[in-house]
């Protein structure tokens, strides 16, 4: 359901930039490099086929940060890429008969994402943006599946531009890692983040 959902969304929202994106003149904005920081939101873990009597699954907290570069393609259309580390802690509910302990503990994790992704710019003051993501668990020991494989995002974003070259975001996104593992793991266990970006990039043209 969830993966219906959030397929359904991305094409809506991804042809609705498309839609009322227009190009304004024909100089192409500047690349640009920033530092983001992601988290007030939720994490989940999840199965495309949920397990009977499988241990659930509580959002605990989870923090990202990045370093971002963009990279115009026109004059409303970027490409955004960079390197992010993510930590995630779940907490997991066992599904224990009442004589046996099924006291909730935390799981943690931790990943390295690398995002390729579209951002269309729209009414000067918004953007929305999606694409795909790369992820690598840089975990030890988790009691999470490995989370290395392919993942998907989109969010939508307000922005402002200061003359100075800052520029300054906050990004709510949705984001679901190793949405196609590497590993081979049946009823594997996925991702599914909730959060909000907050950015600052800079013109590098003003330098």
């Amino acid at each position: 359901m969830k993966r219906t959902i959030f397929i359904t969304l991305s094409i809506l929202i991804i042809n609705q930039s498309f839609l009322i994106a227009q190009e304004n003149g024909t100089k192409l904005s500047a690349n640009k490099i920033g530092i983001t920081f992601s988290s007030f939101g939720e994490n989940d873990v999840f199965r495309f086929d949920e397990l009977d009597g499988a241990a659930s699954y509580n959002s605990d907290y989870f923090f990202t940060i990045g370093i971002n570069y963009l990279h115009p393609l026109t004059k409303w259309l970027e490409v955004e890429t960079g390197i992010e580390y993510s930590k995630h802690n779940i907490i997991i509910k066992p599904n224990l008969p009442p004589n046996m302990d099924n006291s909730s503990r935390k799981a943690g994790f931790s990943l390295i994402n690398v995002p390729a992704t579209l951002r269309a710019n729209f009414l000067k003051y918004f953007f929305v943006n999606g694409g795909l993501i790369v992820d690598i668990d840089a975990s030890t020991n988790s009691s999470i599946d490995d989370q290395t494989g392919i993942g998907a995002l989109i969010g939508v974003s307000v922005k402002y531009d200061f003359k100075s070259g800052v520029s300054a975001f906050v990004n709510p996104y949705t984001k679901i890692h190793s949405l196609i593992p590497f590993s081979d793991t049946k009823y594997h266990q996925r991702i599914w983040e909730n959060g909000i970006r907050v950015g600052i990039t800079y013109d590098l043209k003003m330098k």
